[in-house]
């Protein structure tokens, strides 16, 4: 009988709470480390890391390069699109988008570009 393999295709690792941060206060120490132990424990076989915006995906890229199970996406959400503009260049911030993306997948750790549609449920611009 074959395995079933787990990926989880959307994991926020690059949000605060991962780093013991909530409502902009410190409550306890980082526990990525102990979060990812435990997906690992429990059958899944891959996590692919997701960013919401420039930064972040920078973060979730230095984050999948710690772990060969790990990979990422290159994406800005559709709540976050206002980057672009708020950036004062948006080609250029495009391009830096790009750039990353380029990396990534010469690393082999992009897995995925996104996010493409909107989101009527959040609103954040």
């Amino acid at each position: 009988m074959a395995t079933i393999r787990m990926i989880d295709i959307a994991v926020s690792l690059t949000d605060g709470m991962f780093k013991g941060i909530y409502n902009g206060k410190k409550y306890h120490v980082a526990d990525i480390v102990a979060v990812l132990s435990r997906a690992w424990s429990v059958g899944v076989d891959r996590i692919i890391v997701t960013g919401g915006f420039l930064e972040e995906s920078k973060e979730a890229l230095a984050i999948a390069e710690t772990d060969a199970r790990l990979f990422c996406m290159v994406d800005v959400h559709p709540t976050r699109c206002k980057e672009f503009d708020e950036s004062g260049d948006p080609e250029k911030h495009f391009q830096s988008l790009l750039s990353l993306t380029k990396e990534g997948v010469e690393k082999g750790k992009v897995a995925a570009i996104g996010e493409c549609g909107l989101d009527y449920d959040r609103l954040h611009c």
